[in-house]
């Protein structure tokens, strides 16, 4: 069911960005701005001690390899890496929702 479900929202998706792109940049780069927020949160409570199971605990190796982190890595350290990646993605896509397809260059 879940895998119907993905193909049609998939499929969906594609048919808007065909018809809407700028409209659909616009809303991933607002999704983005929430998952910014959404991680900007995470930290603060990290900080104030709401959030003791991930105070002292590592940052997983998978992560630290894939986010480039150093040996001993905190889980805040991840969570810093992962916000300033979604604030990059954010950027990028209401970069393009505002360039004018026909005459701008793809930066």
């Amino acid at each position: 069911m879940l895998t119907v479900h993905q193909g049609v929202m998939f499929n969906a998706y594609l048919l808007l960005y065909i018809l809407f792109p700028k409209t659909c940049h616009a809303a991933v780069g607002y999704l983005e701005e929430e998952a910014v927020k959404t991680y900007t949160h995470l930290i603060q409570d990290l900080d104030a001690g709401r959030i003791p199971e991930w105070q002292d605990k590592p940052c997983p190796e998978i992560a630290k390899k894939y986010w480039r982190l150093e040996d001993g890595a905190s889980m805040r350290d991840l969570f810093l890496a992962i916000r300033a990646d979604e604030a990059c993605h954010s950027y990028v896509n209401h970069t393009f929702s505002e360039l004018n397809q026909k005459t701008d260059k793809n930066p």
